[in-house]
């Protein structure tokens, strides 16, 4: 009989509950071992071909003749199928190549699927984007390596790459840190529901630095005339600006407006209800 499931385990489990024996009953040849891809792409699921063990089946006979006994004795069999599987996937899991990095949870790399932050321990987390993001700059040709990764807050994920490459990594007008930047948030946001900070050498605190002497020209007219709104920012810097600005400002409405492919950040009081 020809399983596919997600794991071996998974694959195990069915086989038993299919041939109706326990998992350690069980003639099983490894068709296809379980993948699970590079940032979630890829994957492939356990194939196995699952029979019955040749002593299992002698018993089998024996139940057969005596079909009230054998009734009894399902529910026993059945209660067995947990500890079996638990004793037979430590030595399936034993089999299989470990990481480099030891990460606790034992559903790491799941498919491409949002998973809730809250019922994750967060260190699990962070291990698993680490061993994911090595990967991904090791199959790059920049010399590049990730310095830092760490909580930035509780809605965020603060990455730092820095190397010989950095500066080549960010690319003219920053548009390769754009482009990773983009593509890490698409990945750790689907998969985590978490925001990414990147910082390449020193770029991002520079681009801060830079925004925050930008807008005390902005933060000045807004005090004057009572609102207001920055030149036209993309990526990172709106990100940055808006953060600033809401700080600066906690009781007007702080917001981005978009005109065409243009962004910016505007500056108004809120309306009241009877305006």
């Amino acid at each position: 009989m020809r399983i596919e499931a997600k794991d071996l385990q998974t694959a195990l489990t069915e086989a038993s509950k299919n041939l109706e024996c326990s998992v350690v009953d069980l003639e099983y040849e490894i068709i296809q071992h379980p993948k699970n891809g590079f940032l979630g792409f890829g994957r492939k699921n356990a194939i196995i071909e699952a029979s019955v063990k040749n002593k299992y089946r002698k018993k089998n006979l024996k139940r057969n003749s005596h079909p009230n006994k054998f009734r009894e004795k399902i529910s026993s069999e059945s209660e067995n199928i947990k500890k079996d599987i638990k004793v037979n996937s430590k030595i399936v899991n034993s089999k299989l190549k470990k990481e480099e990095y030891i990460v606790k949870s034992d559903k790491i790399f799941d498919s491409f699927h949002r998973e809730s932050k809250d019922s994750r321990n967060t260190q699990d987390i962070l291990d698993e984007i680490r061993i994911q993001l090595e990967k991904l700059l090791a199959s790059t040709c920049f010399n590049i390596s990730l310095i830092e990764i760490k909580m930035y807050n509780n809605e965020s994920v603060f990455i730092h790459l820095d190397g010989e490459d950095a500066a080549l990594l960010i690319g003219k007008e920053a548009h390769r840190y754009k482009a990773i930047s983009y593509l890490l948030h698409s990945w750790i946001n689907a998969k985590y529901d978490l925001l990414v900070r990147l910082e390449i050498a020193q770029f991002l605190e520079n681009q801060i630095q830079n925004m925050q002497i930008y807008l005390q020209d902005v933060i000045k007219k807004v005090k004057t005339n009572g609102n207001g709104q920055t030149k036209p920012l993309d990526g990172v810097l709106i990100k940055i600006a808006l953060e600033k600005l809401r700080a600066e400002f906690p009781h007007k409405y702080v917001g981005i407006r978009q005109n065409n492919n243009q962004r910016f950040v505007v500056i108004n009081d809120f309306l009241k209800k009877d305006e």
